[in-house]
């Protein structure tokens, strides 16, 4: 008979085991044996639990929501929450089946937003996207909403109006920042910009499905922007929290009609319900997606817009099967003009005679072993150094590596960062990781005047670094770039002057103005070739 221990093990494996072998430990006078007992019976019959909900589940094929969060939470017990998205998206077919279309929309947002929130890769299964996708489609089908006459959009040659569709507004985010650049830096002569929230993380009066987590309104949390936005002559409007999404798409879709929208750019991903039902309708006459990280599969978008050059390439060949033109836009950074808004080195307790290095990252790209081994080399062969890493990266792996080394104490963590720009102004070189440098660091450093060292990249990528900072400021190969920071840490002379070079190049060449102009030719092209399918037909 194998012993509890070995018993345990199996059941922790998820293999089902024979109950009846726990039963004597479940009595057992040693508290221990009795705990791992009857908790390994437990997870026994929530398995049992999982595979039986699971088939009521399909043998009326995933209607009854009570079962659903039945499964759910068994799913949650077992540690099993990867597998959430699946049933949540086969409920919501059957409920906009039975044509209760904000049941569906709220279930859509729940599943994809919870999976989304363990497994981000999951966005990138383009089977499942194209599932959800084909369910906003149907939905957007029963709704009820009516299309406009023809005749509604301005006239060829008239003041080009945009409309940027978002999920929220919220001060200090990407969203927000493009949208204060681009408000800008717009020829208001020739473009009008209106702006659309669809609050679609807010708590809402109706729900039936959606149980969070939910967020504040923009008008709480994108009050400054609203206000900026608003002095700039740009609309805002708001999706009302009194109405179920079904209700708001529609709403949404007639403002949009009523202001008359040449080209609707969709900032948004498959977790918002309403702007996903909303591109499905013939509201605009170019309907634009900005894709930050997940492209919107419907077929009714007419062209892409990505900010990140390597994810454009990624994506490219999915939009050359639906013949959609894929456009890269250099997104821009507002010039820092406040020395004194820099972030001082003494709030990390770093003394004035270390140099520091910096570094920024974000999830999807990590820190590569061969840059983390550079790094590991630098703090080495100079002692006087320090590092200092934002952004989102796997910290507890990252520290376990440092601290292999010995140099756990000479590296710091400073998470996402809202203030780049300040936060780099205490730091005396940057390091762009390698082999794809973190652009929007990239461009932080040079805002804040920091001397910089990259790797020469790919001469195909209108974002390689040397394209960025020019290619003096990298090198070839990992020798070289040790090299470079070398001669950097020895002459501070030659930091400051880069530094400034950093500075000018960044607001000649990487300001929101260039990203106004860019986008405005990328409107004003698609509208062009619009109107000739329009005239042809």
């Amino acid at each position: 008979m194998p012993s509890l221990l070995e018993l345990v093990e199996r059941v922790n494996k998820g293999e089902l085991i024979d109950s009846t072998l726990l039963e004597v430990y479940q009595e057992s006078s040693n508290s221990a044996e009795k705990f791992l007992a009857n908790h390994a019976r437990a997870m026994l019959e929530l398995r049992r639990s999982h595979t039986y909900l699971l088939e009521a589940l399909e043998a009326i094929d995933y209607a009854d929501q009570k079962v659903l969060f039945q499964f759910l939470s068994v799913l949650g017990f077992l540690g099993m929450t990867d597998q959430r998205a699946d049933p949540i998206i086969r409920f919501a077919a059957a409920a906009i089946h039975r044509r209760e279309a904000s049941l569906g929309l709220e279930a859509l947002q729940a599943g994809v937003f919870q999976q989304y929130q363990s497994e981000p890769s999951f966005l990138r299964d383009q089977e499942l996207m194209s599932r959800v996708t084909q369910q906003y489609e149907r939905a957007s089908q029963i709704i009820g909403w009516v299309p406009p006459a023809t005749g509604v959009y301005p006239s060829n040659g008239s003041q080009i109006r945009i409309g940027y569709l978002t999920s929220c507004l919220t001060d200090d985010e990407s969203t927000s920042r493009f949208l204060l650049g681009i408000s800008k830096y717009l020829d208001q002569k020739d473009f009008k910009l209106c702006v659309y929230s669809t609050e679609c993380n807010v708590r809402r009066e109706k729900l039936t499905f959606t149980q969070g987590p939910f967020t504040a309104s923009s008008a709480k949390r994108g009050k400054e922007t609203i206000e900026t936005l608003n002095r700039r002559k740009a609309s805002v409007w708001l999706t009302p929290v009194d109405q179920d999404p079904a209700c708001c798409a529609r709403e949404l879709g007639q403002q949009i009609i009523r202001d008359q929208i040449d080209v609707l750019i969709i900032d948004a991903n498959f977790a918002d319900p309403i702007a996903s039902v909303v591109v499905c309708w013939p509201v605009s006459r170019i309907k634009l997606n900005l894709v930050r990280r997940w492209a919107m599969l419907a077929g009714s978008i007419d062209a892409a817009i990505y900010i990140d050059a390597h994810l454009k390439k990624q994506d490219e060949t999915l939009w050359i099967q639906k013949g959609r033109p894929v456009h890269f836009l250099q997104e821009g950074i507002e010039p820092l003009s406040n020395p004194a808004s820099m972030v001082q080195r003494s709030s990390y307790g770093i003394p004035d005679q270390s140099i520091i290095l910096s570094t920024t990252c974000d999830s999807e790209q990590g820190l590569e072993d061969s840059f983390q081994e550079t790094l590991v080399h630098l703090l080495r062969q100079y002692p006087q150094t320090v590092l200092l890493i934002a952004g989102e990266v796997e910290q507890q792996q990252v520290r376990r590596r440092f601290d292999s080394t010995g140099l756990g104490k000479r590296v710091g963590f400073a998470g996402r960062r809202k203030d780049l720009s300040e936060f780099l102004g205490m730091t005396d070189i940057y390091l762009a990781a390698f082999p794809r440098p973190h652009v929007p660091g990239l461009l932080s450093a040079m805002n804040a005047s920091r001397a910089i060292v990259a790797l020469s990249g790919d001469p195909t990528d209108p974002q390689r670094p040397e394209a960025i900072i020019g290619a003096e400021h990298t090198s070839g190969d990992i020798p070289g770039y040790i090299e470079h920071v070398g001669r950097l840490v020895r002459d501070p002379s030659s930091r400051a002057r880069t530094g400034e070079s950093m500075k000018t190049r960044v607001t000649s060449q990487f300001g929101y103005e260039q990203t106004a102009r860019s986008l405005e030719q990328i409107c004003r092209s698609l509208l062009q070739v619009e109107q000739s399918h329009r005239e042809a037909a």
